[in-house]
């Protein structure tokens, strides 16, 4: 169904089908009247049409595309976990929960998420059962939450694609940076963000 904002770019574009009608009609009057009233009437339609292809484009939630990927499920024997090695069976260490546009997503290490060039992000929290939480960072390589001292703790800063040193991204990809989560000054792994157009 119609929004509002396209209700209202249709009532305009016949506003703009009006000033051609009346345009026309000054066509039998004066000729120099006529040609300012095509001109303006083409204005008035071309913004009419722009208001609503955005008007369109409002409904949509095409703010961010986001691809996270996470780890397949442990295979399961009939006899339980006796025979699952060791790495399979293993839950991830720790999560990172990053906000982007109206959403939270929480990844797992080694995980990537893609963000729009275009939206803001924040490292919200590192979830971490077996450190202490007050410990816990997440250094995003080529920002720098405090700018007066890199203290390799970005959690809680709004992060741009504007605000990002390029020379830090992952060696042999363009917009591919990496986030290093640490206890203390122990590196536990990393997460990566992927901005695109």
């Amino acid at each position: 169904m119609f929004n509002q904002g396209i209700s209202l770019a249709l009532i305009n574009i016949g506003i703009a089908l009006i000033m051609f009608i009346l345009a026309a009609i000054m066509l039998k009057i004066d000729r120099k009247k006529f040609l300012i009233a095509i001109v303006l009437s083409s204005i008035y339609l071309a913004g009419s049409l722009y208001y609503l292809f955005l008007a369109g484009l409002a409904g949509r939630s095409s703010i961010m595309e986001t691809q996270v990927i996470t780890p397949a499920p442990a295979p399961q024997t009939e006899s339980g976990d006796e025979n699952i090695p060791e790495e399979v069976a293993a839950e991830p260490d720790f999560h990172v929960i990053i906000a982007a546009g109206n959403n939270n997503f929480t990844i797992a290490p080694g995980d990537e998420l893609e963000i729009k060039k275009n939206v803001a992000f924040e490292i919200k929290e590192v979830q971490y059962p077996k450190g202490n939480k007050d410990n816990l960072k997440a250094d995003l390589k080529g920002f720098a939450g405090n700018a007066r001292f890199n203290d390799s703790q970005d959690i809680g800063y709004k992060i741009t694609y504007d605000n990002i040193m390029k020379h830090w991204a992952v060696e042999g990809e363009k917009d591919k940076y990496e986030i290093i989560v640490k206890d203390g000054k122990e590196p536990l792994g990393s997460i990566y963000v992927k901005f695109i157009d």
